[in-house]
C-alpha cells in the first residue's frame, strides 16, 4: 500500500469519525451554523498556509485555471455541503447512504467518458463490490426512516456534486498543487454559502454552547476538510480520480467502527459482511497496479 493509499484511507477514517461527530455537535449549534463555522476556519487555514509558502505561485493560475477552481467551489464546496445538509433532512440515513455509494462508479463513468482513465474489469468489479458491501452495512442497521423523494434527489445531486468535484480538478493538478486547488475552492465555496447560514447564526445561542463542542468543530475544519480534502486532491493527482473515489465507500465502514466504539453500535451479520465486501472492493481495485505517470511535480 502506497502512502496515498494511506492518507485515503486516513481520510475515510476521518469522515466516518465526523458522522458521530457532527450529530454530536448539532445538540448545540444549528446544522448551517456549524457548516459555516468549519468552512470559515478550514479556509482561514488554507490561505493561510498558501499565503507564507515561497514556492506557491497563484500569477501562474490562468484565467482558464481560475474558472475552474470557482466551478470546484461552486460544486463541491458549496453545492455539496448545502445539498448534503438538506438531503439528511429530508431522507432517511440508510436511503442517503446507498445513493452516496454511487459515487464511485459514476466518478468511473465520467472519467472514462472523458478520456482522463482506462480502467481494467478488476476496478469495476471492486466498485461493484463495494457498493454491495455499503447496501448491506446500510441495510443491517437501524429502520430505514422517513424519507421523500425531494430528499433523495438532493443527494442525488451530492452524488453528481462530488463527481464533478473529482474529475474536473484533475487536469489542474498536473500544474499545480493539491494544497493550492482545495484551498482556493474552499474559499470559495464559503463565501457562496455564508449567506444561507445567517440565519442559523443569528438564531444561535452561542453563550450556551458547552466548551467540548469547539474541540469538535475544530476537528471537523482541521481534520475533516483541510487534511482530507487535501488528501483526496492528492489521491486524484497520483491514483487518478477513480480508484481514489473507490475511497468514499470505506467511509461507512468506517462510521460503524467509530459508532461501535462512541454509541454502543453491534457489527454483526449483514454489516460485518458488507464491510467485508468493501475492503475487498478497494483492495481489489488496487492489486497489481501501477501508479500511473503524473507528469512533472508540481508546487506543493
Amino acid at each position: 500500500m502506497s502512502r496515498v493509499d494511506l492518507y485515503l484511507l486516513l481520510t475515510a477514517i476521518i469522515w466516518g469519525s465526523n458522522y458521530s461527530v457532527i450529530k454530536f455537535v448539532l445538540q448545540d449549534v444549528p446544522s448551517r451554523a456549524f457548516n459555516v463555522l468549519r468552512l470559515l476556519i478550514a479556509s482561514a487555514v488554507f490561505l493561510l498556509v498558501i499565503a507564507t509558502r515561497r514556492r506557491v505561485q497563484l500569477a501562474r493560475l490562468t484565467g482558464r485555471d481560475w474558472a475552474i477552481v470557482v466551478l470546484l467551489g461552486v460544486v463541491g464546496q458549496f453545492l455539496y455541503q448545502l445539498l448534503f445538509i438538506e438531503g439528511l433532512e429530508r431522507t432517511s440515513v440508510v436511503n442517503a447512504s446507498i445513493i452516496i455509494a454511487w459515487t464511485p462508479a459514476a466518478v468511473s463513468l465520467v472519467s472514462a467518458a472523458v478520456g482522463h482513465e482506462r480502467l481494467p474489469w478488476r476496478h469495476w468489479a471492486g466498485t461493484a463490490l463495494s457498493f454491495v458491501g455499503v447496501t448491506l452495512i446500510v441495510r443491517g442497521g437501524a429502520a430505514a426512516g422517513v424519507s421523500s423523494p425531494l430528499g433523495d434527489l438532493m443527494m442525488v445531486g451530492c452524488v453528481a456534486c462530488w463527481t464533478v468535484y473529482t474529475v474536473a480538478g484533475r487536469p489542474l493538478l498536473a500544474t499545480h498543487s493539491p494544497l493550492v486547488m482545495t484551498g482556493l475552492s474552499m474559499a470559495v465555496g464559503t463565501v457562496l454559502f455564508v449567506p444561507t447560514a445567517l440565519g442559523d447564526l443569528a438564531r444561535t445561542q452561542w453563550t450556551e454552547v458547552r466548551p467540548v463542542m469547539w474541540v469538535w468543530v475544530v476537528f471537523s475544519s482541521l481534520l475533516a476538510l483541510n487534511f482530507s480534502y487535501t488528501a483526496w486532491y492528492l489521491g486524484v493527482r497520483q491514483l487518478g480520480a477513480s480508484r481514489t473515489s473507490l475511497y468514499s465507500n470505506v467511509v461507512p465502514v468506517a462510521a460503524l467502527v467509530v459508532a461501535m466504539a462512541w454509541l454502543g453500535e453491534r457489527l454483526v451479520g449483514l454489516r460485518l459482511a458488507g464491510a467485508m465486501l468493501v475492503l475487498a472492493g478497494v483492495v481489489l481495485t488496487r492489486w497489481r497496479t501501477r501508479l500511473p505517470d503524473t507528469g512533472p511535480p508540481a508546487e506543493t
